[in-house]
C-alpha cells in the first residue's frame, strides 16, 4: 500500500491510500477474459465495491476479469477470488453474510456465492443487463435492476428458494441502479432511458410491487447511482446535464455538459434540486458511484473522469434544498460557483473510481478504480 494523496479542507485532513488488486505471481489478474472474447487480460477492471454487513470484508466486482475479489478490510490483503458470469457490475451480501448476490450484466444472470465455501452455488437467469441489486432487511428477497436499453424490470428473487419469482415493471426503460428506503418499504430506481434528456426516478412500493411515482429530472442523462438519506426524506442521484441546444464550440462554463447531483424529496410531488459538482475551470467529469454517511452528514461521489472522490456536506446541501422554492432551485443548476458552498474535499484516488462504499461506522471510504485496477482507502472527516 502506498499513500495516494490528501486534501485539506475544514476539519483536519482527509487521507487516501491505494490498495493494489494485482498480486505478484497471479492473484486477480491471472484468470480474466476481455468482455465477449476468449482473450486473457491482465486488467481485472474493478467496477463495483461493497462491504460485508460487519465491514470486515470487501467484495469487488471485476468487470473485465469476470470475477469477485475478496479483501480483508483490516489487513487490506486479497484473500480470495471467485469466477462468476460475464461482466459483473454489482453485488449485495445477505444480512447474515451467508451469500453474495452478483449481477452479471452480459450473461443476463445473477450468481449466488456461498461465502463459507467461496464458490458459486447457483446462477439465476434474469432480464437484460442486470446492473444493480439490493436485498431486503430480512434477507428474504433480492431486487435486481435489469437495465437493457429496451428493458424495464426489477426482477425479484426469493433468496430461500434461490429462484426468480416475479418482475416489477418500471415506467421507463433502463432501470440501472436502485436503493432501498431505511424503513424497507420502498425502492427508488434510476431509469437511464437511452435517447431521453429527461430521465427519471421511480419510487416503487414493495408491498404492492407498483410504481407510486415517476419523478423526472429535467435535462438529464447518464444517471449512474442513487442513495437514500438515513431519514428517508431524500434521495440523491449522480447525473450529467447535456447542453444539446448549444453549438459544440467550447467546454468552458459548462457549455457541453455539466456534472451534477439531483436531490429529490421523497414525499409525493416533492422538489427536485439539480446542484452542480463543477467549479469554473474545475470540472467533475463523469460522476458515478455514491455513498452516504450513516448519520447523513457527508456524501461521497466517485468522479470517474477526474480520478477523485468528492465529499459534500449534506447539511449544507439540504439547507439549499429546503431554503429555496422549486423555481429558485431550477436557476441553481448552472451556477458554477455554488459547489463551493457545500464542498468538503476533493480527494485524489486511482484511475477511474466507478464505485464507492463506506465502512459501517462511516470512518473509511473505499473507491474501486476501474482503470488502475486498485482500491483507494480514504480516511473520512467523521469524528
Amino acid at each position: 500500500i502506498r499513500r495516494e494523496g490528501r486534501a485539506m479542507k475544514g476539519r483536519g485532513w482527509i487521507g487516501a491510500v491505494v490498495l493494489g488488486l494485482v498480486m505478484a505471481g497471479g492473484g486477480v489478474a491471472s484468470g480474466g477474459f476481455i468482455q465477449g472474447t476468449h482473450v486473457k487480460t491482465d486488467m481485472p477492471s474493478p467496477f463495483f465495491i461493497t462491504t460485508s454487513p460487519d465491514g470486515g470484508m470487501l467484495y469487488i466486482c471485476n468487470q473485465s476479469g469476470h470475477s469477485v475479489t475478496f479483501v480483508d478490510a483490516k489487513t487490506q490483503k486479497v484473500v480470495g477470488e471467485v469466477a462468476v458470469g460475464v461482466q459483473p457490475e454489482a453485488a449485495a451480501p445477505t444480512p447474515d453474510n451467508a451469500f453474495l448476490y452478483v449481477c452479471n450484466a452480459e450473461s443476463d444472470s445473477v450468481s449466488i456465492i456461498d461465502m463459507a465455501r467461496k464458490q458459486v452455488v447457483k446462477e439465476i437467469k434474469v432480464g437484460d443487463w442486470p446492473s444493480g441489486v439490493k436485498i431486503s432487511k430480512d434477507g428474504k428477497t433480492a431486487y435486481v435492476a435489469c437495465s437493457g436499453c429496451m428493458w424495464n424490470t426489477i426482477d425479484v428473487i426469493d433468496t430461500g428458494r434461490m429462484e426468480k419469482v416475479r418482475s416489477i415493471y418500471t415506467s421507463d426503460y433502463g432501470p440501472r441502479t436502485l436503493d432501498m428506503s431505511p424503513d424497507g418499504k420502498t425502492i427508488a430506481v434510476v431509469c437511464d432511458t437511452v435517447g431521453s434528456i429527461n430521465r427519471s426516478v421511480n419510487f416503487i412500493d414493495l408491498a404492492t410491487g407498483k410504481v407510486t411515482e415517476k419523478r423526472v429530472i429535467r435535462d438529464s442523462s447518464n444517471l449512474r447511482d442513487i442513495v437514500y438519506t438515513p431519514d428517508g426524506q431524500y434521495v440523491v442521484v449522480t447525473y450529467q446535464s447535456p447542453k444539446n441546444w448549444l453549438p459544440v464550440c467550447e467546454a468552458e462554463n459548462g457549455q457541453v455538459f455539466t456534472n451534477n447531483i439531483a436531490v429529490l424529496e421523497t414525499k409525493p410531488g416533492g422538489k427536485v434540486a439539480r446542484l452542480p459538482l463543477d467549479d469554473l475551470n474545475n470540472y467533475s467529469g463523469d460522476p458515478y458511484g455514491l455513498a452516504m454517511d450513516p448519520k447523513g452528514r457527508y456524501l461521497y461521489v466517485g468522479i470517474r473522469g477526474m480520478h477523485r472522490v468528492t465529499i459534500l456536506d449534506m447539511n449544507k446541501v439540504l439547507g439549499i434544498v429546503r431554503g429555496n422554492s422549486q423555481e429558485e432551485l431550477d436557476y441553481l443548476r448552472d451556477d458554477l460557483g455554488l459547489a463551493r458552498d457545500y464542498l468538503v474535499a476533493r480527494v485524489p484516488t486511482g484511475l477511474g473510481p466507478s464505485s464507492v462504499c463506506l465502512s459501517p461506522d462511516g470512518k473509511i471510504c473505499y473507491a474501486a478504480n476501474y482503470f488502475s485496477n486498485n482500491v483507494s482507502v480514504i480516511r473520512t472527516p467523521v469524528d
